[in-house]
């Protein structure tokens, strides 16, 4: 059996040994919860790290290049991810409250049940995101963009979105919509 590395020797094996070591160690550890919180990632290119079922509370990754990484069901509260690229990245069930995203790319990510609340995230771009049933609720979306995102279930409530782009979106009668939405929404109803 593989042994359980302190949090220092896990941020370590990331930024000296890379992402491949630190996914191999995951796989070995059969990708159980470990504990990266407060650590401070800014400006790395990390691609295609699997920070799966971790707590990263107070973690900053600002700046970083984070595409096709994996967050599934992470705890990621007050985390800082100012200009992050999270470009087809993996946020099924993450929690992300209360964080800094101002300026994150998350194109063609995927964050189905994840929280937002009350994140800030202006500026942002989800274009072609799936955010079907996350929580937004109380976050700051102004002048984001989320054209052809699918919003199925999708809560917005209490959501400042002035200025956000929703060209194409996708959504349904289970969207809850801030009471200020922007622009006249056309809605693309499921077809399924």
């Amino acid at each position: 059996m593989q042994e359980q590395f302190t949090k220092e020797e896990l941020f370590n094996l990331i930024v000296v040994n890379g992402v491949e070591a630190f996914n191999q160690y995951r796989q070995q550890t059969g990708y159980g919860f470990i504990d990266l919180s407060h650590l401070d990632f800014t400006g790395k290119d990390l691609a295609g790290l699997n920070l799966s079922n971790a707590q990263l509370t107070g973690c900053r990754f600002d700046f970083c290049y984070l595409a096709e990484s994996s967050f599934i069901m992470s705890e990621m509260q007050r985390c800082s991810c100012r200009e992050t690229d999270f470009y087809m990245a993996s946020f099924e069930e993450a929690v992300l409250t209360h964080c800094d995203l101002y300026g994150a790319n998350f194109s063609s990510a995927n964050l189905q049940e994840a929280v937002l609340t009350e994140s800030d995230a202006r500026n942002a771009v989800f274009q072609d995101a799936d955010l079907s049933e996350a929580m937004f609720n109380k976050a700051q979306l102004n002048d984001a963009d989320l054209s052809g995102a699918t919003l199925h279930h999708t809560n917005f409530a209490d959501t400042d979105m002035e200025w956000a782009i929703l060209t194409d979106v996708k959504y349904n009668d289970q969207t809850v919509w801030s009471n200020q939405i922007p622009g006249v929404v056309t809605p693309i109803e499921d077809t399924l």
